[in-house]
């Protein structure tokens, strides 16, 4: 740890400045993912992205003002003079959009789905694909705008604060006041001017307020329930929700960029060359002699990573100390909100299991620590939005009933019995990851219609298939998939109606009888596995997706992944058996190795997505991941392959892999164990369809030859007989198509005495016409041939 790093509050320990990099021109603005792997800051001249501490790319880049990272690291949003620019985050454009001026601002909502951009006093909804959902103009310039978090969009210009509801209809909140920062919760917001700090509910009635003293950086936390800000510039406030101060930092510098960590547990702020970091009582943990000007910083979600950046530096830390204690009290909450929850709520399986896996990697490595956290992060959102769900479950009720065509007709018996059925209702009535989803394909479709020759990422030059080559595969694909979506939400709806069917039903059969079912009738259960299925679907649906874009967007480059071996074997499926080594200098993590079947012979059946996902693969490390097949016919048929996957700087790689055809002794014969007897009686009915074949071999022993000629692929040894001069060898095998017989036999003998190395090999063949005698003779034949000549044997 260096010097410049002080801390203050020994619980923090151990707090690590990991890295510092330098910037060529002065830095304008940092942004970073929720986890803290990927950042990215604009220069002068520059946009320069990193991935765990690591220069991953950087773009030339002129008058770079406002920049974001989604939350998932998909895409970079930088806004300049004159474009709103969307990156991967390994530097390569996704789309621009030019309809910007001097003083356009954007910002994103909460998920990453809706961009919001300014232009004068014209305001933008933008898809995270780029494209124009919403517009409108407002009579005035637009001062401010924010997204709040339940998608609501707050708009202040010179003659007022408007609302933008999710309906798009714009509504007036107030018309007296004009903020210059608006900071949103999800259940109010508040604004500041130049001396005021207002709090108004979302239907624009005044909460309380604030005046002669000037507010900035209004940043909440605990869902709204804290929030702090900074006071004259010089004092750190951190107050509830009714505007009641519960603590204060003060500072003799000016202080500038106050952000809190939603658990309230952290608070970072910045005065000239000095970075604080500021706990839950307002005392300083520890700070950062950045010995330049700060210019700004950023935290992951669970405050383990803290980036910091001045002029022409970044600096990146390890926040240990807090994490560990943050995970701590995560795992408590999690526990507290289970046994809440758990008495009104039984399908929880799956959440106890998380909790389980994120306690047991709380007490690991550093960043082992990091993904208990991700875990119990999501189990607590998931708790919570259950819990809030009951809470609220009173006020609701009566809507529901009336949506079932039965308002108030319920008892207060009912009342907790009905919750289940509430419950249920609610999850399946949110469609949204799946019109997430439809939206996706929809903009991909979109995208490959527009797709031409030159917009092809693979070599011009290589002998290989091109993205071209599949563009009409994917272009089907894809269309087909989005009907499958389509189907998802159709099928999810028509299980919200069948369910409001039988609940109304079953209301109704209990003020009858009066009698009052204490456990939830069976159809809960399947309601709840036909959501389990339509999760499946949808996944499934993505690997698809993922599978088409993979096989447009791929490179024949091979940087780091050396394929040693591909092959099919046949037995109760046919598998094809791939071996992959890391040849490059350091490692490679998130592999997904996607194949394609082209051609009718086989059908994919396990895993039937056509994916496989690797955590991690070391230098030197091989792997041999195994796909495996129905076959259908003798259609000529190919598998083709590409693999993605990470380096160690995060940078991201899709690559051609190879293809191979189908086989006939890897994919329509399998071995068929049988004696010896068996084999001679099946000869003797297959006598009149016999294939055979001679060679005459120089350079190998009689054993040499005789151990090759025991491995056939697809065949089943049956027996041997082995002199010094001569063998004997009988194999068997049935077709994997119709199970007709396969047999041969191999004579093997010495000409012209030991010392000669020379050998005579006879194959006989056998099978139920000739016709397929011919090819197993020939196929084996060949095979043979080829492990001859490898073993450095000659053919007379």
């Amino acid at each position: 740890m260096l010097r410049s790093t002080s801390i203050k509050i020994d619980s923090w320990k151990p707090v690590k400045l990991l890295a510092r990099q330098s910037v060529k021109d002065d830095i304008v603005a940092l942004s970073c993912d929720l986890k803290g792997d990927v950042a990215a800051i604009i220069s002068k001249s520059s946009l320069t992205i990193f991935t765990n501490r690591e220069l991953l790319d950087s773009v030339p880049l002129k008058r770079g003002r406002q920049i974001h990272i989604s939350d998932n690291a998909e895409r970079i949003l930088v806004l300049t003079a004159d474009a709103l620019l969307c990156y991967d985050y390994w530097g390569q454009i996704k789309w621009t959009y030019r309809g910007v001026d001097s003083n356009s601002q954007f910002c994103v909502n909460d998920d990453g789905t809706r961009i919001a951009l300014s232009e004068s006093n014209s305001l933008k909804v933008i898809s995270r694909f780029g494209e124009v959902s919403w517009d409108s103009t407002f009579e005035d310039k637009i001062q401010e705008f924010v997204f709040a978090p339940n998608n609501l969009l707050v708009v202040s210009t010179i003659s007022g604060l408007f609302l933008v509801e999710t309906d798009d209809k714009i509504v007036e909140l107030d018309s007296n006041y004009i903020a210059s920062e608006i900071s949103c919760s999800s259940d109010y917001l508040i604004v500041n001017s130049e001396d005021t700090m207002i709090a108004f509910s979302y239907t624009g009635t005044e909460l309380w307020k604030k005046e002669g003293v000037a507010t900035s950086n209004v940043s909440f936390s605990n869902d709204g329930v804290k929030h702090v800000f900074l006071m004259d510039s010089k004092t750190l406030v951190c107050q509830d929700r009714n505007g009641d101060e519960i603590w204060t930092y003060r500072s003799k510098d000016e202080l500038q960029d106050a952000y809190v960590l939603e658990s309230g547990n952290m608070v970072g702020v910045y005065s000239n060359t000095v970075f604080h970091i500021i706990d839950y009582q307002g005392k300083q943990a520890w700070s950062y002699q950045a010995r330049e000007k700060v210019v700004g910083f950023s935290f992951s979600n669970h405050g383990g990573d803290v980036i910091v950046v001045s002029d022409s530096k970044i600096h990146w830390f390890q926040n240990e100390g807090f994490l560990r204690t943050s995970v701590d009290g995560e795992l408590d909450k999690a526990e507290q909100l289970f046994h809440k929850v758990s008495v009104y709520d039984s399908n929880l399986d799956q959440l106890r299991y998380d909790m389980e896996k994120a306690r047991s990697l709380q007490s690991g490595k550093f960043e082992l620590v990091k993904d208990s956290f991700q875990i119990i992060n999501r189990v607590n959102m998931r708790l919570a939005s259950l819990h809030q769900r009951h809470v609220g479950y009173l006020d609701a009720l009566p809507s529901f009933m009336k949506q079932l065509g039965l308002q108030g007709a319920q008892t207060d018996e009912m009342i907790p019995l009905l919750y289940t059925y509430y419950s249920l209702h609610s999850d399946l009535s949110d469609t949204s990851s799946l019109s997430e989803l439809l939206e996706r394909a929809n903009f991909l479709l979109t995208k490959l219609n527009r797709y031409g020759p030159s917009d092809s990422k693979s070599d011009k030059d290589s002998e290989g298939p091109g993205p071209n080559h599949f563009l009409k595969e994917a272009k089907r694909s894809i269309s087909e998939e989005i009907i499958n979506i389509k189907g998802l939400i159709t099928s999810r709806n028509k299980d919200v109606e069948s369910l409001e069917s039988n609940l109304k039903y079953l209301v109704i059969e209990w003020l009858k009888t009066g009698e009052l079912d204490t456990e939830p009738r069976d159809f809960v259960e399947t309601y709840q596995k036909s959501e389990l299925i339509r999760e499946e679907k949808r996944e499934l649906i993505v690997n698809k997706i993922e599978n088409s874009m993979a096989f447009i967007d791929y490179s024949e480059e091979h940087e780091h992944l050396v394929l040693e071996s591909l092959n099919f074997t046949c037995k109760d499926k046919v598998s094809l058996n791939l071996t992959i080594k890391n040849g490059s200098e350091g490692s490679v993590n998130n592999l997904f190795f996607r194949i394609r079947v082209e051609g009718s012979g086989l059908n994919l059946a396990e895993p039937i997505s056509g994916v496989i996902r690797l955590n991690h693969l070391e230098v030197n490390e091989s792997y041999s991941p195994v796909f495996r097949f129905e076959p259908i016919n003798r259609a000529f048929t190919k598998v083709v392959m590409v693999v993605q996957y990470l380096d160690d700087a995060g940078r991201r790689y899709t690559s051609w892999l190879g293809e191979i055809d189908v086989d006939f002794l890897g994919c329509y014969v399998k071995p068929s164990e049988i004696d010896e007897e068996k084999h001679g009686d099946l000869r003797l009915e297959y006598k009149d369809h016999t294939s055979h074949a001679v060679v005459n071999i120089e350079g190998l022993t009689i054993n040499k030859i005789t151990n090759i000629s025991k491995e056939l692929p697809g065949m089943h040894l049956c027996s041997f007989k082995e002199e010094s001069s001569r063998s004997i060898i009988y194999h068997s095998a049935k077709s994997s198509l119709d199970d007709s017989d396969y047999l041969s036999m191999i004579f093997l003998r010495g000409i012209g005495g030991e010392e000669s190395l020379r050998s005579a090999l006879e194959l006989v063949c056998h099978a139920p016409d000739i016709e397929k005698s011919s090819e197993l003779k020939d196929e084996l034949m060949s095979h043979l041939k080829s492990k001859l000549l490898e073993s450095n044997g000659r053919l007379v």
